[in-house]
């Protein structure tokens, strides 16, 4: 997304003005209002375990798309980036602007919690800092992501501690990247790449006697095409097709199906399993990026 037109709140006074009535002394990730409808940011989601570097590729991508160019593969998952971030980085350059307020103030991760509501993305923010040798968890901010005419951010919720360490500005460029950051994984999502799989026998697919793993597990983000030993493409069917699923509640990224007459409709991603409207037997999966796939995107020009 091309946030150029957007105004930082240093820019004037009316903006600033709005920027400072969203400050809140305390600030509840799993307790917040928006229009009047409550949230919980911190139940379990899909998430996205990061480098800073791949992470800003990830980004990157997402620059070149509008905001309603792709469509919602995941409605909410969370971005994690934790470790040493570097300064030859974007999003290590943002994460350093604490150094201009505090100098002896270290940021060493990012958590970042995405909800799809109602055709707007909200951002909750949480920065990762040591101050004093003591390390912190600091929930920073929720913001609003959209577009309009152009794309544009805004604040919901900003925490009154967090100015102590960053400016509107701060907040307003990190956000910006952010937005960019959605649009890169639902195109990811989306595009993903395609790996042909010989399929030698179709018998069912049961439980060896383990349970699944409740937290880690791991999803590569590609398309597996079965096929036989002939070369056919193997359809399986929405019956019958031998599948014992043990956990109780798990969520579908959103795809594109085919109907019976040809027409292909989008599906949106959703909650699958006995307990889908429980969060707390939510089981939350770990997706990772193929590396080359992610190279030859940045590399790609749509112009």
């Amino acid at each position: 997304m091309n946030f150029k037109s957007s105004q930082p709140p240093s820019s004037s006074k009316e903006i600033k003005w709005y920027w400072e009535q969203c400050v809140r002394d305390n600030l509840d990730f799993s307790r917040t209002t928006i229009n009047d409808v409550q949230f919980d940011f911190t139940k379990p989601v899909d998430y996205f375990e990061l480098t800073d570097g791949d992470a800003d590729k990830i980004s990157f991508i997402g620059r070149r798309f509008d905001f309603f160019s792709q469509p919602v593969a995941l409605k909410e998952f969370e971005m994690n980036i934790f470790g040493d971030l570097n300064t030859d980085t974007q999003i290590g350059v943002l994460l350093s602007g604490v150094n201009s307020l505090r100098t002896e103030i270290a940021v060493y991760g990012i958590y970042a919690t995405f909800s799809y509501i109602n055709k707007f993305v909200y951002c909750a923010i949480t920065i990762c800092l040591v101050d004093k040798d003591v390390g912190m968890e600091m929930e920073t901010a929720i913001i609003e992501i959209g577009q309009d005419e152009e794309p544009y951010i805004n604040p919901v919720i900003i925490s009154e501690d967090a100015l102590d360490y960053f400016s509107y500005d701060d907040i307003a460029k990190l956000s910006y990247w952010l937005g960019n950051f959605w649009i890169g994984i639902q195109y990811e999502m989306t595009n993903r790449p395609e790996e042909i799989r010989i399929i030698e026998q179709r018998g069912p697919i049961s439980s060896d006697g383990q349970s699944h793993k409740q937290d880690g597990h791991i999803v590569l983000v590609k398309r597996i095409i079965p096929i036989d030993k002939d070369g056919n493409i193997i359809k399986y069917g929405a019956t019958g097709s031998g599948r014992n699923y043990n956990m109780p509640a798990w969520g579908v990224r959103g795809h594109n199906r085919t109907l019976p007459d040809g027409r292909v409709i989008s599906v949106r991603p959703y909650r699958k399993g006995k307990e889908r409207n429980n969060p707390d037997f939510f089981v939350k999966k770990e997706y990772q990026f193929d590396d080359e796939k992610i190279d030859t995107d940045i590399e790609y020009n749509p112009n």
